[in-house]
């Protein structure tokens, strides 16, 4: 016989968990289609409504991800670019840039980078938020070269207040420079040694300072 007394309890609906691939997947499809768009238009073309078309994607989905145009721009170009490989570890520091110097010679001739980096760079000369996460980005992907000389420090070869930034800078803005507006070949043989040798010339410390 039932309880009378006992109270009637409503059985709450079970929580679904988050659906990570599927939101994973929305978001890659959401990428791929704004990194094919900034390949074939100017950036200040690209519309979240261009995207949607392009993706499937639904605008106000894509809004659930992304703020605005800029933030899924940046992140379609980094995305495109890939994951930086592992830093090379030869030992020491010169082997070390000259190593990954070569490698980013390499990587610089994708289309994407001649196609689509002067855009990002215009906007970021006259919008702040492309700006700030242009900087944010570049600063995320210069972590493998600051390591590169973190380990050059903890092995004595160069001072702790080596002006770390400067070098780099150094190194990377002369294939900058080649790439967007000289448009010399930034493999140029011997070009990697050199512009290592010039910048550590600078900073490594020398058999009588150790």
């Amino acid at each position: 016989m039932p309880n009378k007394s006992a109270p009637n309890r409503t059985k709450e609906p079970a929580k679904r968990a988050p659906k990570l691939p599927q939101l994973e997947r929305t978001r890659s499809r959401v990428i791929d289609a704004a990194a094919a768009l900034l390949l074939e238009t100017a950036l200040r073309d690209l519309t979240i409504e261009h995207v949607a078309q392009r993706s499937g994607i639904a605008r106000s989905t894509i809004y659930r991800h992304w703020d605005n145009i800029a933030e899924l721009a940046i992140d379609a170009f980094d995305a495109a670019l890939g994951p930086n490989p592992p830093p090379p570890d030869l030992g020491d520091i010169r082997s070390d840039l000259i190593a990954l110097y070569k490698r980013f010679a390499k990587i610089l001739r994708a289309p994407i980078w001649r196609t689509v980096l002067p855009s990002l760079l215009e906007a970021s000369m006259k919008d702040a938020r492309f700006r700030q996460l242009l900087n944010g980005m570049v600063d995320a992907r210069r972590a493998d070269e600051r390591l590169i000389f973190a380990r050059a420090i903890e092995r004595g070869e160069i001072a702790r207040d080596a002006p770390v930034e400067w070098a780099l800078d150094a190194v990377t803005g002369a294939y900058y420079h080649r790439l967007l507006l000289s448009g010399a070949d930034v493999s140029e043989k011997g070009m990697a040694e050199w512009l290592v040798d010039a910048a550590l010339a600078q900073i490594k410390l020398h058999p009588a300072e150790i």
